[in-house]
């Protein structure tokens, strides 16, 4: 019986800056897969010493490589955010978008991630045939830039549910993208297939409103659910939380109630839908 692995994403860190000393704050929690939430200012990938600094710790420590999760909005003012898409529908920014992802990306000189975590457009975005194009042509400078592997994430916009992703795949043809399923975001898409195309995770709650990134079993979503899905679709990933609220200890309780739910449902998953009242169909 497989025992699941856990993450954690700095983003439960996001209104403080990463350093060393967080990191290791956080190691001391019970965790030793790390992603690397890549918005500015919480981590400054424009300070090389700081990069540095990360890839020594993540030797010193002989810890798994990292995951990226590629800058995507720029915090620049207590209201004002700029977004960083390789999508956007102005070359001048597309470019500026590509930059700055390449700039994260000096880090795979220190340590090698094990992938990187990638959006593609803006929430509430558009569908519009050309940006597969623009989508591959950012994929492709990332890949030749850094050599990692990507993996896109579903988010709330009309490029990048589950189905979308894998066209674009198709259409591409780079079958070696990967699908980073955002539990939270998928509640409120409300997906319900796909499970079977997906490579690694991001873990959070909500009440099924907005992206309130809650600890799982504090919002609404339904767990043995989203567990009978995963274990039916063979799912290898990790489960990696991306909760905000300062609090990693107490993914524990959290990491526990998600373990016993795996078991169960890896045990014999016709007494799991019984026990917890789900439909087969």
């Amino acid at each position: 019986m497989r025992v699941m692995e856990f993450g954690i994403s700095t983003q439960i860190h996001r209104r403080r800056t990463v350093t060393v000393d967080l990191l290791e704050s956080m190691r001391k929690t019970g965790y030793e897969q790390f992603e690397l939430f890549c918005n500015r200012p919480h981590l400054d990938f424009h300070d090389r010493t700081l990069l540095r600094s990360l890839g020594r710790w993540f030797q010193e420590n002989a810890l798994p490589a990292p995951s990226i999760h590629l800058p995507f909005m720029e915090n620049v003012g207590p209201r004002e955010k700029v977004w960083i898409s390789p999508l956007d529908s102005e070359r001048q920014h597309r470019e500026s978008a590509i930059d700055e992802i390449k700039r994260s990306l000096e880090l795979a000189e220190r340590v090698m991630p094990s992938y990187v975590v990638m959006h593609l457009g803006n929430p509430g975005e558009k569908f519009s045939p050309v940006a597969f194009e623009y989508a591959y042509s950012a994929i492709a400078q990332i890949r030749a830039f850094a050599g990692v592997r990507v993996m896109i994430e579903n988010i709330p916009n009309e490029i990048s549910t589950i189905d979308r992703i894998q066209e674009f795949k198709r259409v591409a043809g780079i079958p070696d993208i990967g699908i980073c399923y955002d539990t939270g975001h998928g509640y409120l898409q409300g997906v319900t297939s796909g499970f079977e195309h997906i490579h690694t995770t991001h873990v959070h709650d909500n009440n099924g409103e907005k992206d309130e990134h809650l600890w799982p079993f504090e919002g609404t979503l339904n767990w043995p659910a989203l567990i009978e899905k995963l274990v039916i679709a063979e799912y290898k990933g990790s489960l990696v939380f991306e909760t905000r609220g300062d609090e990693p200890a107490k993914g524990r309780e959290v990491r526990s109630r998600l373990q016993d739910l795996w078991d169960e449902a890896q045990n014999s998953i016709e007494e799991f839908r019984s026990k917890y009242g789900l439909n087969a169909g």
